[in-house]
C-alpha cells in the first residue's frame, strides 16, 4: 500500500503491475474486433440432419426413469410427447438430439477448478498489494 512521508509517496511494483494491466485492458475494450466470415464446409453443407437417428436419440432420453418422472411432475403425459414428436420439423428434430448428446450427467467440473484458481490468484494479489504475510508455525 502507498504509505505517504513528508509527501513523497511510495510506490510498490505490484501497484505498477496493476495499473500497467488496467491500462492493458481498457486499450483492449475500447478496440472492436473485427468481423470474420468464412463459407461453411461442403460436407457440413450437405450434411442434411438424419430424422430417424435423432428420433433414436429423443425416444431413448426420454425413456429414462428420470427424465421420466420429470415430465410427469410437470404434467406432461407420454401420449402428449408421442404425439407431438411427428410433429417436429427435421431442423428442430436434429437440434434436440444434438443438445441431448452434449449433456453430462454430472458436469465436467472444469468450470469448479477455473473459479478456485481465479479465487486463489485473486487473494494472492490482495495479500501482495497489502503487504500482508501469512506465517504458518507449528
Amino acid at each position: 500500500m502507498a504509505t505517504i512521508r513528508s509527501g513523497l509517496v511510495r510506490f510498490s511494483p505490484w501497484r505498477c503491475l496493476v495499473w500497467v494491466l488496467v491500462a492493458w485492458m481498457g486499450g483492449l475494450a475500447a478496440v472492436p474486433a473485427p468481423a470474420a466470415a468464412a463459407p461453411a464446409p461442403t460436407h457440413l453443407a450437405l450434411a442434411a440432419p438424419d430424422r430417424a437417428a435423432g428420433l433414436t436419440t429423443i425416444q431413448a432420453f426420454l425413456e429414462r426413469k428420470v427424465v421420466h418422472q420429470r415430465l410427469a411432475d410437470l404434467g406432461v403425459s407420454p401420449e402428449e410427447i408421442q404425439a407431438r414428436l411427428p410433429e417436429m420439423t427435421d431442423e428442430q428434430m436434429h437440434a434436440v438430439a444434438s443438445r441431448i448428446e452434449g449433456l453430462q450427467a454430472g458436469g465436467d467440473g472444469i468450470g469448479i477448478v477455473i473459479g478456485l484458481l481465479l479465487v486463489v490468484l485473486i487473494v494472492i494479489i490482495i495479500l501482495k498489494l497489502t503487504d500482508t504475510k501469512i506465517l504458518v508455525t507449528k
